[in-house]
């Protein structure tokens, strides 16, 4: 059951759905919003994958549709598509349930999203990941994006070496050892107790692999997959979440993905 607070944020978040995100509106209403300037898309990139003992594989799909409901409340011109997942997560893939897609899946998905909704009245495009294993071919295919469709504007928001740095930020400020946010760690934990409790089972939560994230951690991270990092499944340790850390990790994120799409795009 939620408790008083949970259930008024629940329903913040539900205001702000019924606002900005597309495929809880009826196409009339999508009209009217563009032609009155909501021309600004949000795409999210996900995942459906394994996050350790207590959160679900749902986390990421959670996680990115609330960053992008408070990213197009904060542009307030903007609509946020439906959340793409599953990602690429061969990374994920020997723990049960993870899903991943094939890098010329993945690709083929948001170009049909943004080739839909420039026919749409769309101008510009946020693409942004929840999941880091998104995040190089993000980069990679919205420079491809400004190629296929000149007329648009992209942001790629934020590279995943920045989203590292805000963890880190994250974990200065409430005083967490280094390495504690990664993967399924105090920072998502805090986020998904924040969003979406019922999720969580804090019983269950135990950490994996803390410690620096270095270029070596991480390269063994995406070759030999997680498995081969923690057997948890997580990099971090979700033991000291708070709900009010996760809000605060929400705006600062949403901030900063707003701030990259003003430089991106020059405004």
């Amino acid at each position: 059951m939620y408790q008083d607070g949970e259930i008024k944020r629940v329903e913040e978040i539900r205001l702000i759905t019924n606002d900005y995100l597309l495929e809880q509106m009826d196409w009339p209403t999508i009209k009217e919003k563009v032609e009155n300037g909501m021309d600004t898309v949000i795409i999210c990139t996900a995942s459906v994958e394994q996050h350790g003992y207590h959160l679900s594989e749902l986390t990421d799909t959670l996680i990115g549709q609330a960053v992008g409901l408070l990213v197009a409340e904060k542009l307030g011109n903007a609509l946020l598509a439906p959340v793409i997942r599953p990602g690429l997560s061969e990374h994920h893939i020997p723990m049960a349930g993870s899903i991943t897609l094939r890098p010329e899946v993945y690709r083929g998905v948001i170009e049909d999203y943004v080739t839909s909704y420039k026919k749409h009245g769309f101008k510009k495009v946020i693409l942004f990941s929840s999941h880091g294993g998104n995040f190089n071919e993000n980069e990679r295919i919205v420079i491809s994006l400004q190629k296929m469709h000149s007329d648009m504007q992209f942001s790629s928001a934020l590279s995943l070496m920045q989203l590292m740095g805000l963890m880190s930020q994250f974990e200065k400020r409430f005083g967490l050892a280094e390495g504690s946010c990664g993967h399924g760690g105090a920072m998502e934990t805090s986020v998904m107790l924040h969003i979406a409790p019922d999720q969580v089972d804090m019983n269950k939560a135990a950490p994996g692999y803390v410690g620096p994230m270095t270029e070596d951690v991480l390269n063994m991270l995406f070759e030999s997959g997680i498995s081969g990092i923690t057997e948890v499944g997580i990099l971090g340790d979700p033991r000291q979440a708070k709900a009010e850390w996760g809000e605060y990790f929400l705006d600062l994120l949403s901030d900063e993905i707003v701030k990259a799409f003003y430089k991106d795009l020059s405004i």
